[in-house]
């Protein structure tokens, strides 16, 4: 599992610094006030939530009031991206678009910036893997290529040998193409998570899963509509876990409602704290269905630079932090933008395990199975403690328990009970099933389980309701939800009928 391969690059904080804006909270019933639109922003852009789904013409009504001109819209245009030809008027259109009727709130399009802060050292190598037991995890699974992680960031390189065939529906969020640029931090921040353990290189937390590439970057920062679309796409392409490692002070109701939206869809999403040694409040980790983390060192400290406060959820790993960049080579950064993959790698290596988990389940998995450091308890510095991903998946019970059965035989005179205990969000149907494979009778069709697991009874009858001809058969547990399924099966002899 140790790579061989050394680090061919170093990044300076002069060539990759990023800085964090002012804090600004827009309350869709209130106008916006004077302070609040003090922040970065895209000039003369403004997203607008409606309350309710209007037409084409419905919307250009609006417009034509106050000269705005739609540039894109999501989730059928409940929410929309316009532009005002005299951006010096923003703030005076915005509290006026407030007072509609239809409309919910108009807030600036903000600039997210990317949470990390390269420095130029080089003396360690992955230290934070068995700082989190993730070597003891791997005993049990390095993450099943079944499970995709989006990176929603820079552009990551698809060219890197750490990624090779692992690199799924890449999307480009500000071009609306599948087309973008590497970036270091975005192919970081990918190698963090599920760099290949192949005995070269760098390895990540889940060497075996799937990275799906966003870019919601052009230049040094992100727009708050860009980055509401790509963790739309995101959630709506299948990917299981989110990370996003940028975060902005002001407040976006667009950028909650996408990050509410990929929760709701079963994704879990997990979000950068910050690097400014401040307790403000940033977004979207602050959003109370991500997950923010903060930043640790070698020895279990809170990072100089790692933001804290009420909103921290639990900390990870992420000063001097060794992992993929550009042109297939290796740097180290410091950042919670290094910190909040490794806890997206424990993520999907806790749904490897099991993937029927919901995002609340995940969570418990995540905060039970921490490190308590600083005062005992949750704190402001680590959350409730620093990730321990081999104690995540000692806890992480199977999707499936063993079939227990009443008898393995039917003869007639008692019927043979089957139960399973499953644990997830999950449907079951359960069968019988004859020596040719073929299903002879449902028992039961796409139901939840009943207090913990399924149970059903069979007679030794067909679904014609004649009695099974003696011979070997299985009763069959099949489980599913909207993105995968399993089954396990357990053989019954019908010795007479």
């Amino acid at each position: 599992m140790g790579k061989k391969r050394l680090a061919t690059s170093i990044l300076t904080s002069a060539a990759m610094a990023f800085t964090l804006f002012s804090s600004v909270h827009v309350q869709a019933t209130e106008q916006l006030s004077s302070q609040a639109i003090q922040g970065s922003y895209e000039k003369g852009e403004l997203n607008i939530q409606f309350h309710r789904l209007l037409t084409k013409t419905e919307r250009e009504v609006i417009y034509q009031k106050y000269g705005l001109t739609e540039k894109s819209t999501l989730q059928n245009g409940l929410f929309a991206n316009v532009t005002i030809e005299d951006y010096h008027q923003l703030k005076a259109v915005a509290q006026a678009l407030v007072q509609e009727t239809e409309i919910a709130s108009a807030e600036p399009n903000y600039h997210m910036a990317s949470e990390y802060k390269p420095n130029d050292s080089y003396y360690g190598r992955q230290w934070f893997h068995s700082k989190i037991n993730a070597p003891h995890a791997w005993n049990r699974t390095r993450g099943s290529s079944q499970l995709t992680v989006a990176v929603i960031d820079g552009g990551v390189d698809m060219g890197h040998p750490e990624f090779k065939g692992r690199l799924v529906k890449p999307y480009n969020a500000v071009t609306n193409s599948t087309t973008f640029p590497p970036d270091d931090h975005g192919t970081h921040v990918a190698g963090i998570i599920g760099a290949a353990m192949d005995g070269a290189g760098t390895t990540g937390v889940a060497p075996g899963v799937k990275i799906m590439p966003i870019n919601v970057f052009e230049g040094e920062y992100a727009e708050s509509y860009d980055v509401s679309r790509a963790i739309m796409y995101a959630a709506d392409q299948g990917a299981d876990v989110l990370n996003l490692s940028f975060g902005t002070y002001d407040y976006s109701s667009i950028v909650e409602y996408a990050v509410n939206y990929a929760y709701k869809k079963g994704a879990v999403v997990v979000a950068a704290a910050g690097n400014e040694s401040t307790s403000k409040p940033l977004y979207p980790a602050s959003h109370s269905n991500a997950i923010s983390v903060s930043a640790t060192n070698s020895k279990d400290k809170i990072a100089y630079f790692s933001n804290y406060g009420r909103y921290i959820d639990v900390s990870a790993p992420g000063e001097d932090i060794l992992s993929t960049v550009i042109d297939d080579s290796y740097a180290y950064m410091d950042g919670t933008s290094m910190a909040a993959p490794v806890v997206s790698g424990e993520a999907a290596l806790i749904l490897s395990k099991n993937p029927f988990l919901t995002p609340s389940q995940v969570k418990k998995m995540i905060y039970s199975s921490t490190r308590d450091l600083g005062k005992k308890g949750w704190d402001s510095y680590y959350g409730i403690g620093r990730i321990d991903t081999y104690q995540a998946l000692k806890m992480t019970k199977e999707p499936m328990g063993t079939i227990v059965l009443s008898s393995k035989e039917y003869t007639g005179q008692k019927n043979v009970r089957a139960g399973v205990a499953v644990y997830g969000n999950m449907r079951g149907t359960v069968y019988v099933e004859d020596a040719a494979g073929n299903n002879v009778n449902t028992l039961i069709s796409s139901q939840p389980p009943q207090k913990g697991g399924f149970a059903v009874y069979w007679n030794g009858k067909l679904q014609d309701g004649s009695y099974a001809p003696p011979g070997e058969y299985k009763i069959v547990f099949r489980v599913s939800d909207n993105r995968q399924s399993m089954m396990k099966k357990a053989a019954v002899t019908v010795v007479q009928n």
